[in-house]
């Protein structure tokens, strides 16, 4: 007969059954759980293990005797134990966050790196079931749709939670059985958390806590069926919404009386654009209706109305050619953003693929940049000047055609070239020119 420890190893096992001599990392705070995981990985042979410690300096004294603990543990085990210690309070208040925010933030980013640079298969955390229904109760309260519903993933990426369907009684009956040491986060038990005072309140479930753990697994469960079920709608409307799509540089354009036709619009607008930034349902509702050139802006990305389209693009794509300016001394030894050729006195039958510019017009340096505000030219073939936005809203140019159009700049300031659209009437050739500049693109 099974023992209940070999139970509870075989089930870990099966999370690394796939591996061979694979390298991970442990994330290890000295609290039961974790303590319960290392000891639990370091029963499986067939895994290279590594420990990390988050010392987030809040508890004080008892901080640094969870870091003391860690490191003998595992100088004891002869694992090589990476520390870090974080000035938590500060970063919160700096960034606005949270406290539990803020060291969630801090320690992510440090595994994340932690990953990058030792080149672990995974990091290993010792999130439990109990967690999993904390974090369930925990976005309810906050306002959640179904995903914030299906508690803590066992594995996203490179972290992997071996411990998901074991309850916190669970591991601790393990702890006993095998005599493994633990120590004591006080703040637990602090009830200015809403995670702790949602624990509080779940304690009281202990009496019938088989079937309430029963019952919550099985609607997890359910719902993660759902959930799969919605990403592929999501994912099919997605691509019937698309008309242009490109991942380097970043750019997405849209239909938008497809987005009109989406019901429940409020639903899809979220699903579809939350994951950029834009989860102002309000604020996407009314971009649908705006006029051309309106646009939305996240942390990350931006959503210009053009026409009857959406485009949507990172924004250090339209923010790249704005306000630089690229000298040219000579013809020689140019290094420009863009193809551009010149040629002196180019051949009749190359001409056409060109604009003919008036070399003797030209005063160096010249300049490449793009639009700025009161920007003006003298259209070829045209009596009179026109201001460039002018210009550019008869031409239709979206805000992000505008902003990657370069403007070849003459040293007198005049605009030679709108670059790849029309000449300036004032280079242009005519009976008198002795010398012509072709300009390829």
């Amino acid at each position: 007969m099974k023992t209940y420890d070999h139970v509870f190893l075989e089930k870990i096992r099966k999370y690394f059954s796939f591996q061979i001599k694979k390298k991970v990392c442990v994330a290890v705070s000295g609290g039961l759980d974790s303590m319960v995981l290392i000891n639990v990985l370091l029963d499986l042979s067939n895994i290279e293990l590594e420990a990390a410690h988050c010392n987030f300096t809040l508890r004080n004294k008892e901080s640094n005797e969870d870091e003391v603990f860690i490191r003998k543990f595992c100088a004891k085990k002869s694992i090589i134990c990476h520390v870090k210690k974080f000035d938590t309070l500060n970063f919160s208040k700096k960034n606005k966050f949270s406290i539990q925010m803020a060291a969630r933030k801090l320690r992510y980013d440090w595994f994340s790196e932690l990953l990058k640079n030792n080149l672990y298969e995974y990091i290993v955390l010792a999130h439990h079931l109990n967690d999993s229904i904390e974090t369930f109760f925990l976005n309810i309260l906050r306002g959640t749709g179904i995903k914030g519903l299906l508690g803590i993933p066992k594995k996203n990426e490179k972290f992997i939670r071996p411990l998901s369907d074991f309850t916190k009684e669970e591991i601790l009956h393990y702890a006993k059985i095998k005599n493994i040491k633990w120590r004591s986060d006080s703040s637990n038990q602090e009830t200015k958390y809403l995670r702790n005072q949602i624990r509080l309140i779940l304690s009281q479930f202990s009496s019938f806590s088989s079937f309430f753990y029963k019952g919550f697994k099985k609607t997890i469960d359910h719902l993660h069926d759902e959930n799969f079920l919605i990403e592929e709608k999501i994912k099919k409307v997605y691509h019937e919404i698309t008309l242009e799509k490109k991942d380097d540089p970043f750019f997405w354009k849209v239909e938008c009386h497809k987005i009109k036709k989406l019901k429940p619009l409020s639903f899809y607008l979220f699903k579809l654009f939350s994951q950029y930034g834009f989860d102002d349902v309000k604020s996407l509702k009314s971009l649908i209706y705006a006029q051309s050139g309106k646009q939305l802006i996240s942390k990350k990305y931006r959503i210009i109305k053009n026409r009857n389209n959406w485009i949507l693009i990172s924004n250090e794509l339209l923010s790249e050619n704005k306000n630089k300016t690229y000298v040219i001394q000579d013809f020689k030894n140019v290094c420009l953003p863009i193809d551009i050729k010149f040629f002196f006195n180019p051949k009749k039958e190359d001409r056409k693929k060109m604009f003919l510019v008036d070399f003797e017009k030209i005063q160096f340096p010249l300049l490449l940049r793009t639009w700025k505000k009161g920007d003006f030219f003298f259209p070829f073939k045209m009596k009179g000047k026109k201001k460039l936005s002018k210009y550019y809203k008869e031409k239709k140019f979206s805000l992000l055609e505008k902003e990657q159009t370069w403007l070849l700049i003459n040293g007198n300031g005049y605009i030679i070239l709108i670059v790849g659209n029309r000449l300036d009437d004032r280079f242009k050739i005519t009976e008198k020119t002795k010398k012509i500049l072709g300009i390829k693109i």
